[in-house]
């Protein structure tokens, strides 16, 4: 890129953040803009699951080594059925051989510790601006791409007329930390119930992140109930090894559901990103990982050429776009098709529930597809 550019990046989450980083590679101006204070940003009670696909996106933006003392690693992923009692364990033996070496089926962060990870890296870059939109406003910078991780329920997508496909599963996610007695946190959990799946991710010292999915009502009616109380209701449906001490820390409740922003044919120099572009159920932790992997597509876009000229410019969000079609839909797929057979009681799929599980016990192959399809995605290969 010969010429200097400025670009604007809307929303300050790890998304947001991780562009500004990518694309601070290049010959331009980052203006990255958010409501919300650095510090109202970095403190929030979150965890996010990390694929292998994401280990090599970090790792190529100088990002991994950061982030290693803050991961926690887990070498067995137990996928169960509450309705039909089938379960079954992967482990690091049935990663491919390109991957095995990490050890790790995949990791945990905490949403502070990336973030501020991140920041520190970015306050090493003089191109990067972290700038409030009032100020940002009055400086009246001509800007030649904006680029908008402003979340799921972003208000600009109606402002800016982009066409947003959205499925709703009426159900939400209720998160929170618990301690337990015992030791089996290398392990993490995805396990099927007729309400929707309930994750158990692994946080160190006996500590795990739960990811409960429910109902809206039901949610909500548990997030408001004694902590006392939703602790024995948990541990009710966990298994045997789990052995809960006590809630920490907040009580946090998300909306789920699948959509798509699709482009419109006009040649506005911006595009979504992240949950602003798509969102998935969060069943198989690809949320954030999927997000991520825009952020390598539109770095690969800007570094295939030598020189970005306007046109480049006007022609980028559809070559974006149809770069990352295919990894969003098959994620769709996935989870779509995961929620349908698995969060319900239907009589009529105990069958297919039952071989799934027969087959993943049975069969190396299989299990290797299932596993290394969750931690590696299609792109895998071609993050260089």
């Amino acid at each position: 890129m010969k010429n200097t550019f400025n670009f604007k990046i809307v929303g300050s989450g790890p998304t947001g953040l991780l562009l500004s980083i990518a694309l601070s590679k290049f010959d331009c101006n980052i203006f990255l803009t958010d409501l919300l204070t650095k510090e109202r940003l970095i403190d929030k009670d979150k965890t996010y699951a990390i694929t292998h696909s994401t280990r090599k996106i970090l790792s190529k933006f100088g990002l991994w080594e950061k982030l290693e003392p803050y991961l926690y690693g887990f070498d067995t992923l137990s996928i169960s059925d509450s309705v039909t009692s089938a379960i079954t364990n992967l482990s690091i033996s049935d990663l491919d051989d390109d991957i095995i070496f990490a050890e790790n089926i995949g990791w945990v962060v905490k949403h502070s510790d990336l973030m501020n990870v991140f920041f520190q890296k970015i306050d090493n870059y003089k191109n990067i601006f972290f700038i409030k939109p009032q100020k940002l406003l009055r400086k009246k910078i001509l800007f030649d791409y904006q680029f908008f991780s402003t979340g799921a329920n972003s208000l600009d997508k109606k402002l800016l007329d982009f066409i947003d496909i959205k499925k709703s599963y009426n159900q939400s996610c209720l998160t929170f930390k618990v301690s337990i007695r015992g030791n089996c946190e290398n392990r993490a959990y995805e396990i099927f119930r007729k309400e929707g799946p309930l994750a158990l991710l692994p946080l160190g010292k006996n500590i795990y992140q739960v990811i409960w999915t429910s109902s809206t009502l039901k949610s909500i009616e548990r997030l408001n109930s004694d902590k006392n109380f939703l602790l024995d209701n948990l541990s009710t449906i966990l298994p045997d090894e789990f052995k809960l001490d006590q809630i920490i820390g907040e009580l946090n409740i998300f909306p789920v559901s699948l959509s798509l922003n699709l482009p419109v044919l006009n040649f506005k120099k911006l595009v979504f990103v992240g949950d602003a572009f798509h969102t998935f159920h969060p069943v198989g932790g690809q949320g954030l990982n999927t997000c991520w992997r825009d952020v390598n597509t539109i770095f690969d876009l800007f570094n295939e050429n030598i020189s970005i000229t306007k046109m480049h410019l006007i022609l980028f969000k559809f070559k974006y776009f149809s770069r990352r079609i295919l990894d969003i839909i098959f994620t769709f797929f996935i989870t779509d098709t995961l929620i349908t057979i698995f969060a319900n009681r239907n009589l009529f799929l105990f069958p297919i529930r039952k071989l799934s599980f027969l087959l993943l016990n049975n069969f190396l192959f299989i299990r290797k597809i299932v596993i290394n399809q969750m931690t590696k995605s299609l792109i895998y290969s071609r993050i260089k």
